[in-house]
C-alpha cells in the first residue's frame, strides 16, 4: 500500500495516525488531507507547503523529472500526466508515490491492478455526462479530483451538490481542488459531502494561508459524512 493510500484510508475511517509520514505530519489526523499543488516555481511552492501539507503534487507541465528538487520524506506525486505504462514507470523511478491524470487517453495496462505500486487518481472532466461517469466508476483508480479552483466567490449549494454527485456516482476517494481558501463552514460542508482531501495552490495561497487552512482542517469537528463513500478493498497480494 502506498503512503497516500494509507493516509486516505486512515482519514476516511477516522483512525489514528501511523508513524513514518514525515516531519510535516501532525501528531493526529486532519479531518481532510491537505495536498499542496506545486506549479511554476516548485522550490517556492515546496517552501510554502513545508510544515502544513500532508502531501504535495507537482504539475508536470511545468517541470521535468530531472529538474525536481529533493522532496525528502514528503509524500509526493505528479499531476497532469497521461496515464500510460511509460509515464508510470518514469515517475515511479524518481520516487513519486501517486499520479493524477486526465481521463482521456488513460490506459488500463498502466496500472498494476493486482499489486498496485502507486496510488492513481483521475481529474473529473468539466460537465461530465453519464458515459463519462460510467468510465470514472469503472476505472481501477483510487481517487477522483473535482476542480473548483476557478471559483472566485463563496461556495453555493449548487457547488456542493457537484461534490455529493461525484461521491454518489463512484466508489473512489473524493478530492476537491480549490483556488480560494475555504471558510470553516465550507470545509465542514465538504467533509459532510464525503470529501477526503483538499488540493490547494501552494504558490497562490502561500505559507501563511496554507498553515491557516491546515489548522482549520485539524480543528474541524469529526462530522459523519452524509453520503459515505462505498469502500472498495484494494486488490493487493498477501505479502504487500
Amino acid at each position: 500500500m502506498t503512503q497516500l493510500r494509507n493516509l486516505l484510508e486512515r482519514i476516511d475511517q477516522g483512525g489514528a495516525p501511523a508513524i513514518g509520514f514525515g516531519a510535516s505530519q501532525s501528531s493526529r489526523l486532519p479531518a481532510m488531507a491537505l495536498i499542496a499543488r506545486c506549479s511554476g516555481d516548485v522550490e517556492a511552492a515546496l517552501a510554502a507547503a513545508s510544515g502544513s501539507a500532508d502531501a504535495v503534487v507537482v504539475a508536470v507541465s511545468d517541470v521535468s523529472p530531472d529538474s525536481l528538487p529533493d522532496f525528502g520524506d514528503r509524500i509526493w506525486g505528479a499531476g497532469g500526466v497521461l496515464l500510460s505504462p511509460e509515464n508510470v514507470a518514469l515517475w515511479r523511478s524518481v520516487g513519486a508515490d501517486f499520479m493524477v491524470s486526465p481521463t482521456p487517453g488513460a490506459v488500463v495496462d498502466a496500472i498494476d491492478i493486482a499489486r498496485p505500486g502507486m496510488t492513481h487518481g483521475l481529474r473529473i472532466p468539466d460537465e461530465p455526462d453519464d458515459s463519462t461517469w460510467r468510465t470514472l466508476a469503472a476505472a481501477p483508480v483510487d481517487f477522483l479530483v473535482l476542480d473548483k479552483s476557478a471559483m472566485s466567490g463563496p461556495w453555493t449549494f449548487a457547488d456542493l451538490a457537484q461534490v455529493s454527485d461525484a461521491v454518489g456516482r463512484t466508489d473512489k476517494f473524493q478530492f476537491v481542488r480549490v483556488g480560494l481558501r475555504p471558510t470553516v463552514n465550507e470545509l465542514v460542508a465538504l467533509k459532510q459531502a464525503a470529501t477526503v482531501a483538499i488540493v490547494a495552490e501552494a504558490n497562490q495561497l502561500g505559507a501563511g494561508e496554507l498553515a491557516g487552512l491546515k489548522s482549520d482542517l485539524m480543528s474541524l469537528p469529526r462530522v459523519q459524512p452524509t453520503g459515505r463513500r462505498r469502500v472498495q478493498p484494494a486488490l493487493e497480494s498477501q505479502t504487500t
